[in-house]
């Protein structure tokens, strides 16, 4: 008997008249629960719907009494509510799609900042990953783990290649390291399955407990000043200088001025709250630059259409399994450096997201955080072979949330959005390198966040989380300052845990010694006091006894 007023609610596009009431400034949302009620009071039957608390646990669009009256877009929902658990955490189908729409769309510049980082050509001019090739690796890879976050851990969270990582892969692994990107796609992938090894047996959780939180925090702020200082390199603020480095860049350039004021757009959008503010900074920017003329790069270059293949029309890549023997060091650092990120950033948004979205347990834990984990690992070796960078959940899913996605079909709608990203290649292909600019900046601003976590005024904590913060972006690596802070910890921990065994072994030693000088003083005075006894001598004791 509900199924039909359900069916008549979400054709008629109801609105809640209580959001209104709430001051929500009128946000669309059907009220289910109003017209169930309403049939419920008119059919005189309170057995499927009770106390107006929307969809009960044990009532299913499969039964027998709503099969027979109820249409196809009724039993979707339905099914939609009792398999997400949508009415149970106080959402809404309409709800949920609305907050998967806003995540894709907060994180939709991946879309256009991957497969340019990725594709940056080197001093040949040739690019080490297709630009194609990563624009579809970074679509389907996030479709992937979008839809596996939400299928089976029932989260709203969104995932695809992260920013940091990219710029790693490019410039660390790539670059400095000089793989080749079949050898570095390699290290993404092993991984990819290291991880799923460590999340399926739980130790993922427990590795990231070792380390003090601002140590955490620290790697979130260098990795942030990095991908800042590509984004300064970018928008040509911040250029090569033999004498001192680096220095300033040629203030005369115009495209500087037009990153610049793109950078200033985008942050305002950010301040006033307007959702796709990255993705708008990103158009302002491609369509000022072909209205005033500036060269583009990738226009320069030739068309990205004629970007060949990596192996075949399928668009995989061919892992190159035997850097595991040739270059040993740098494919173990390559890897340690990516699990270790991908570790402690997805342990920390995933605990942050899920707490903002209220649905952390008694115990503080997140349910279902190991597959979360494995949505990552899952992601990131599909990516690999496609040609990506690692894949981790975005800070941008906290607009999801406060947007009101509570379930898995927030994440499983971000996914569907990502699945058809692709179709935007024509059009994206057009954007100079200089449009990612701002971008790149922003983003390293807003991850600057972590930095009140650490406790400066402790050397102890401090010294670590200032030199992977110093480290990182001025020796241009990533995994130089990971390992310098850990390093620094584990040393300063061993050499102050040694310090204080001493200091207690001495005190121990200290009090020791004054106990045997104090037996061996009343020893003295008692040798007197029976000498004079014996002598019969008037002896009055000393004070001291």
């Amino acid at each position: 008997s509900m199924a039909p007023s359900l069916g008549r609610a979400l054709r008629n596009g109801r609105w809640s008249s209580s959001t209104a009431e709430s001051g929500d400034h009128g946000q669309p949302l059907l009220d289910l629960n109003e017209a169930a009620l309403l049939e419920t009071r008119s059919t005189g039957n309170n057995d499927s719907y009770s106390n107006n608390k929307g969809f009960q646990a044990g009532w299913s669009p499969s039964s027998p009494s709503s099969s027979s009256s109820s249409g196809p877009l009724d039993a979707i929902c339905c099914y939609l509510d009792t398999t997400f658990l949508v009415s149970r955490r106080g959402s809404t189908i309409s709800q949920e799609i609305q907050a998967g729409l806003v995540t894709w769309v907060t994180m939709s510049y991946i879309v256009v900042v991957n497969p340019m980082i990725l594709s940056a050509a080197d001093d040949d001019g040739s690019s080490p990953i297709p630009f194609h090739a990563a624009c579809r690796a970074t679509c389907y890879s996030a479709a992937l783990a979008c839809a596996f976050v939400g299928l089976v851990a029932n989260l709203p969270f969104g995932l695809a290649a992260g920013m940091g990582l990219n710029s790693y892969l490019r410039y660390g692994i790539i670059g400095k390291l000089g793989m080749s990107p079949e050898s570095a796609l390699t290290c993404v992938f092993t991984q990819g399955v290291i991880f799923a090894l460590l999340a399926s047996s739980g130790i993922a959780d427990k590795a990231q407990a070792l380390l003090p939180g601002s140590l955490k925090s620290s790697i979130t702020v260098a990795i942030g000043i990095f991908q800042a200082f590509v984004g300064f390199q970018l928008m040509g603020l911040v250029t090569k200088n033999d004498t001192t480095m680096v220095g300033l860049g040629d203030l005369a350039q115009p495209t500087l001025w037009l990153a610049m004021t793109s950078t200033i757009l985008v942050a305002a959008l950010f301040v006033r709250g307007v959702k796709g503010a990255t993705i708008m900074g990103i158009a302002f920017t491609a369509l000022a630059s072909h209205m005033l003329g500036l060269q583009n790069a990738r226009e320069s270059s030739g068309p990205l259409s004629s970007d060949p293949l990596p192996s075949s029309e399928q668009g995989f890549f061919p892992l190159d399994f035997s850097c595991m023997s040739q270059d040993p060091q740098a494919f173990a650092t390559a890897v340690l450096c990516m699990l270790f990120i991908v570790v402690f950033d997805t342990a920390g948004v995933q605990h942050g997201v899920g707490q903002q979205a209220g649905l952390l347990d008694s115990t503080g834990s997140l349910p279902g955080a190991k597959f979360a984990y494995l949505a990552s690992a899952l992601g990131t070796s599909v990516g690999a072979v496609m040609g990506t960078s690692p894949v981790i959940i975005h800070n941008e899913s906290a607009a999801g949330v406060q947007e009101g996605g509570r379930t898995g079909l927030c994440a499983l709608t971000t996914g569907l959005f990502f699945l058809v990203s692709p179709v935007l290649v024509p059009v994206i292909e057009f954007i100079p390198p200089q449009a990612t600019a701002p971008c790149l900046v922003l983003v390293g601003a807003l991850m600057m966040t972590p930095i009140r976590d650490i406790d400066f005024t402790n050397l102890r904590l401090a010294l670590p989380a200032f030199l992977t913060i110093c480290v990182t972006p001025l020796a241009y690596s990533i995994s130089a300052g990971i390992f310098s802070g850990i390093a620094t910890y584990v040393i300063l921990d061993v050499v102050l845990r040694f310090a204080e065994v001493a200091e207690k072994a001495a005190q121990a030693l200290m009090t020791a010694s004054r106990q045997d000088e104090k037996i061996c003083y009343e020893a003295t005075l008692l040798e007197k006091f029976d000498a004079a006894c014996d002598e019969s001598i008037d002896f009055r004791c000393p004070q001291e006894v």
